[in-house]
């Protein structure tokens, strides 16, 4: 069991430090004031409800022991509440580790060695199953501004509710900070999201699509398969707990897994409990993949600068506090391609710094943490 938590990790020089739970508090004040002014006969006021489902969600054992709806404004409003900014670190933090793992400083080769190259050309695609508000999207913005990664990304998401796509992209506004000669400086926070927002390319690009109706999703020619084809990342966030046992889940996985690219990754990011871990492990071995990171039990604990009292005003009504530490399972798998790619730009003082105290919390909590070698992947 590996022990993970960004507490002790010193900010990058002239850098703003990450903070989102302010931009949740500043999107949570848009999304409430956006629906209040909404003038209708009979509207109940939101905020019971909202409560009621922050206790619902707040007190599951794990989001994938129920069939949550989200149709509704306040269910989303909840997820925002409890789960976003966590999985966004959570996001961030594998992919961090895993390219540490899979880095070897002296030599300066890596297995991410097509995702380099395709951060090195400029561009890279992302295609996320079932993230909802697009957390684990925002969690890999933040991994390549933390490693200082200058690359344009073209994201694409497919969610079994529809409704996430007008709330995520209220939020994407909030990060286009644009100040104006008699506004106020940007503050350190809205500098850290607008840096994030830059790099997207177009937004995120949203499919109504479900792993339950494989029919559908992976029709020949589909959008979502050539989505799905063209990533160099694709995300699994919390995506098959609920759905794990559905018969229809295995084919809509494997058909995934057979479209994903040579080279490209796919983050898996679960509950410990259930059969969704051993599920996604069979069928990547049977699709050819290689699992070049693995965390059975990975403990993380939100960072200091993140503080509680910032969402204190949306909490206080709430039976138990919004959660900071959470036990995950993360993999991150890679399809070989066996392509070989030299660096064509060195590596920056800011992506050595950070692959280093990656490395170096790695072997503290597994002492038999050794490198991988490129060459095998």
């Amino acid at each position: 069991m590996a022990i993970v938590s960004d507490l002790k990790e010193k900010a990058v020089p002239d850098q703003p430090r990450p903070a989102v739970y302010r931009f949740v508090q500043e999107a949570l004040d848009s999304l409430f004031a956006k629906h209040n002014s909404k003038k209708a006969e009979h509207r109940e006021d939101i905020n019971e409800d909202f409560n009621k489902q922050c206790n619902k969600l707040n007190s599951a054992k794990y989001l994938g022991t129920m069939e949550q709806s989200y149709e509704e404004m306040a269910p989303r409003l909840a997820y925002l509440l409890l789960h976003f900014t966590q999985h966004t670190y959570l996001v961030n933090s594998i992919l961090s580790d895993a390219y540490a793992a899979c880095t070897n400083l002296q030599s300066r080769t890596t297995v991410f060695n097509e995702l380099m190259r395709s951060i090195d050309w400029g561009r890279i695609s992302i295609f996320s199953f079932g993230g909802g508000p697009a957390a684990d999207i925002v969690g890999v913005l933040m991994w390549l501004h933390r490693f200082g990664f200058q690359t344009k990304v073209q994201a694409a998401m497919a969610d079994t509710c529809k409704q996430w796509e007008g709330t995520t992209n209220a939020m994407l506004k909030l990060m286009q900070f644009e100040s104006s000669d008699d506004s106020p400086k940007p503050t350190p926070q809205q500098k850290y999201t607008h840096n994030l927002w830059k790099r997207l390319d177009g937004g995120v690009k949203y499919f109504n699509s479900s792993l339950k109706s494989p029919t559908a999703l992976f029709k020949s020619g589909s959008k979502e398969m050539v989505a799905i084809g063209q990533a160099d990342i694709i995300t699994l966030p919390f995506a098959l707990s609920s759905v794990a046992d559905a018969p229809e889940t295995s084919n809509a996985l494997q058909g995934m897994l057979n479209a994903i690219k040579p080279g490209a990754l796919l983050v898996y990011l679960d509950h410990t409990e259930g059969g969704q871990t051993e599920l996604i492990n069979n069928l990547a071995y049977w699709c050819g993949m290689r699992r070049i990171y693995f965390m059975k039990e990975m403990n993380y604990a939100m960072p200091k600068y993140e503080e509680a009292e910032i969402l204190k005003s949306y909490a206080k009504d709430l039976d138990n506090p919004i959660p900071r530490e959470s036990k995950v399972t993360a993999i991150v798998y890679k399809k070989p391609s066996g392509y070989s790619y030299d660096r064509r730009m060195k590596m920056s003082r800011r992506e050595q710094n950070n692959v280093k105290q990656a490395q170096i919390r790695l072997k503290k909590t597994n002492p038999d943490f050794k490198l991988f070698r490129p060459s095998f992947y």
